[in-house]
């Protein structure tokens, strides 16, 4: 499977968040968020942009492209 790299697991650690909380937050799975962070899943719009709004950082600061 190809992962896709992002920023996602850098912005929730420099947050000081467990990944169970961040997801409670984002009304996400934590397996779910567990698989976007890996790269191995990838949000949809709506999510990338909550993601964004929820770490502060612009969508393209989390998912860099390639």
């Amino acid at each position: 499977m190809l992962k896709k790299p992002n920023n996602l697991l850098e912005a929730r650690k420099s947050a000081g968040l467990s990944r169970t909380r961040a997801a409670a937050d984002l009304q996400l799975d934590p397996k779910t968020l567990y698989r976007y962070e890996n790269g191995t899943q990838c949000p949809n719009v709506y999510t990338a942009m909550r993601l964004s709004d929820y770490y502060q950082q612009s969508v393209k600061e989390l998912f860099p492209p390639e």
